[in-house]
């Protein structure tokens, strides 16, 4: 797919300011690109955060337990992670 691109006197200014050595006009829009999508994310993940701030995990059960063994079982399943055996001292 090709995508055609009519620069401004702006855009081209950007683009130049921007542009790294050796690289084409068409890397530093694909590097625009990538930095959109990861502020796109960023922004999300910040939104979160803040609908996350005030979650208490406390207050849920746990969802792992130690049996008498110390193994690590996850409760409501029959997962059990063996206890880590300790280095002879």
């Amino acid at each position: 797919m090709a995508i055609g691109f009519r620069p401004t006197d702006d855009d081209e200014r950007i683009i130049e300011s921007f542009k790294r050595e050796g690289e084409s006009t068409s890397d530093v829009i694909r590097r625009g690109l990538r930095s959109l999508e990861r502020l796109a994310w960023e922004e999300e993940a910040r939104a979160d955060m803040a609908r996350l701030a005030l979650e208490d995990l406390s207050d849920e059960p746990d969802a792992w337990e130690y049996d008498q063994d110390g193994n690590v079982r996850v409760v409501g399943t029959e997962i059990v992670v063996p206890r880590r055996k300790r280095a002879e001292q």
